[in-house]
């Protein structure tokens, strides 16, 4: 399943939002670092606009001073103004650790094309979810620069084919949901903890027991719902996209949308 609830589930969920909230995207990855020290700057969190009311949705990071990347499925609703009513004036973006205040506003969304061709999504299915031409990148491009806040660099093409996957270390951050108490995200009673701030895990790759398609990056557990299109670091670089999980409470491995993919790069090379 994807690190976010369709459009339907987020309204249902921004209804009862609360310190204690059910199965919504929220705050921090899980099992992660509060990012009190503001270690991870560039990267922000998506907020929606829900009858004057905004909610943590999706992270993004900043990869040139006016433009985010986050991923397709946090976006293609608000590429433009839909029979849902919610266009590109109902995002914005906070860079502040807790997702306060500063906002950067939206002037235009680019969702990769071949992403409004694909299937239906369902199940785990990586043949329905994950084949081509299921490009799961988004660019975001602000009304202004941000300040005081330096961009992240985008890895180059084949950039994870040059690393020995077993022996790195990678490090998920976003603002996704911190714990399940009781039940899961699919559970009609769970309990999920969220404290609003920005958090981040170091990670691993599991590397050959799947054939999932190239276009993708399998790691361990840590990234969680909220935490879509938010970025998989290697040192400071962003090598993948925060995509999707394979357990209902977030506690299995998760896959990563690779940006050093032919596809990826021809999109940026293309909008950014």
């Amino acid at each position: 399943m994807r690190f976010i609830p369709s459009a339907t589930k987020l309204l249902a969920a921004a209804a009862t939002l609360a310190v204690l909230l059910l199965a919504a995207p929220a705050s921090a990855v899980v099992g992660g670092t509060s990012d009190t020290a503001n270690t991870y700057a560039n990267v922000g969190v998506l907020q929606l606009n829900v009858d004057g009311e905004w909610f943590d949705f999706c992270s993004g990071t900043l990869v040139a001073e006016d433009v985010v990347l986050t991923a397709a499925h946090c976006t293609d609703f608000l590429v433009e103004e839909g029979d849902d009513g919610f266009g590109p004036d109902d995002l914005r973006i906070s860079f502040d650790p807790e997702g306060d205040a500063p906002y950067s506003t939206v002037d235009h969304i680019v969702v990769h094309p071949d992403w409004f061709t694909a299937g239906p999504c369902f199940g785990n299915s990586k043949h329905a979810c994950l084949a081509p031409p299921a490009e799961d990148i988004a660019l975001v491009f602000l009304d202004d620069p941000v300040d005081g806040v330096t961009p992240a660099p985008i890895a180059e093409e084949g950039y994870l084919d040059t690393l020995d996957l077993k022996s790195e270390t990678f490090t998920v951050v976003g603002y996704g949901t911190d714990a399940f108490i009781t039940g899961s995200a699919a559970s009609p009673k769970a309990i999920t903890v969220f404290d609003g701030i920005r958090s981040y895990r170091d990670v691993s790759s599991i590397a050959g027991q799947d054939a999932f398609p190239d276009r993708f990056l399998k790691i361990t557990a840590g990234g969680c719902f909220g935490d879509s299109g938010g970025p998989l670091f290697h040192g400071d670089t962003i090598v993948a996209l925060n995509t999707w999980t394979f357990s209902y409470r977030c506690s299995g491995p998760n896959l990563e949308y690779r940006l050093d993919s032919e596809v990826a790069q021809d999109f940026l090379a293309t909008y950014l």
